[in-house]
C-alpha cells in the first residue's frame, strides 16, 4: 500500500519515515502549494516519493540542519523543483558541508555524516518570517538555527526535536528523554524549549514521536 499523509490539523498533514513512529516529515497546505518540514535520512527519498505523488511541493523548509531531518532534502529539491528554506545559521553549515553541531562526539560522527548531497540554501528563514500561514521562531540550541513554526490562531506548533513523545495518545504523552549530546548547546536548547512551552500550544506536531494534545504535559516535559 502506497504511504499516505495523515491530517492531523487544518491544513497540516502528517507522513511516516523510517524508522516509523519515531521519524516524521510534516507536508503544510499553503496559498502557493504545499511544504514541506524536514526530509529525514537520506534513504527517505522512495517513502517520500509516495507520500508527495500528484502533490505540487512549492517549498522545502527545514526545522534544522541534522543529517536525520535534511538528509534527503537535496534530492527532494531535486526531485520536486522547491526551493530550500532553512534557519540563516544553519545555512552556511549545510552548503559547506559541516554539519558538526552536536555538542557529543557520537553525534558529530553518526549523525553529522548523514547529510552527503547539498545545495544551495534558497531562503534563509529568520525570527518573523512566514511559512504556509505559521510564523517562524527562532529557537537555537538543538542546532544554532533551529526553527519552529507557530500558528497562533488555533495554537498549532510544528518542532523538530524533543520532547519525543512514544504514545499514539495525543492526550497521554509518554516521553523518551533526547540525549543531552546530540544538542548544539544544551543550556540554549533548554532555554528555547521554555519559551516554546510557555506558548502553552494545542497540538505539537513533531518529528520524532507522536503529536500530542496536552500542554500542561507537553510544558512539564520541556521543562517549563
Amino acid at each position: 500500500m502506497a504511504p499516505r499523509f495523515r491530517e492531523i490539523a487544518d491544513g497540516v498533514h502528517l507522513g511516516a519515515l523510517a524508522p516509523a513512529g519515531l521519524l516524521h516529515t510534516v507536508l503544510l497546505e499553503g496559498p502557493d502549494g504545499d511544504v514541506v518540514v524536514d526530509a529525514g535520512f537520506p534513504w527517505s527519498g522512495r517513502r517520500l516519493a509516495g507520500l508527495l505523488r500528484g502533490r505540487h511541493v512549492a517549498e522545502h523548509a527545514v526545522t534544522h540542519a541534522h543529517g536525520d531531518h535534511v538528509g534527503a532534502s537535496a534530492w527532494l529539491c531535486r526531485q520536486t523543483g522547491a526551493p530550500l528554506a532553512m534557519g540563516a545559521a544553519d545555512a552556511p553549515r549545510f552548503e559547506g558541508g559541516r554539519i558538526d553541531t552536536h555538542a557529543g562526539a557520537l553525534g558529530r560522527l553518526v549523525l553529522g555524516s548523514l547529510a552527503r548531497e547539498r545545495r544551495p540554501v534558497d531562503r534563509r528563514l529568520v525570527e518573523g518570517a512566514r511559512v504556509a500561514g505559521f510564523e517562524v521562531l527562532a529557537v537555537p540550541g538543538h542546532s544554532p538555527g533551529t526553527l519552529a513554526l507557530w500558528r497562533a490562531d488555533d495554537g498549532v506548533l510544528v518542532v523538530g526535536d524533543g520532547p519525543v513523545n512514544v504514545s499514539t495518545d495525543p492526550a497521554a504523552p509518554r516521553w523518551m528523554p533526547l540525549p543531552r549530546g546530540l544538542h548544539h548547546d544544551p543550556s540554549a536548547a533548554d532555554a528555547s524549549r521554555r519559551r516554546l512551552a510557555a506558548l502553552r500550544p494545542a497540538l505539537v506536531v513533531a518529528m520524532h514521536g507522536f503529536p500530542v494534545a496536552a500542554p500542561d504535559r507537553w510544558a512539564e516535559a520541556a521543562g517549563a
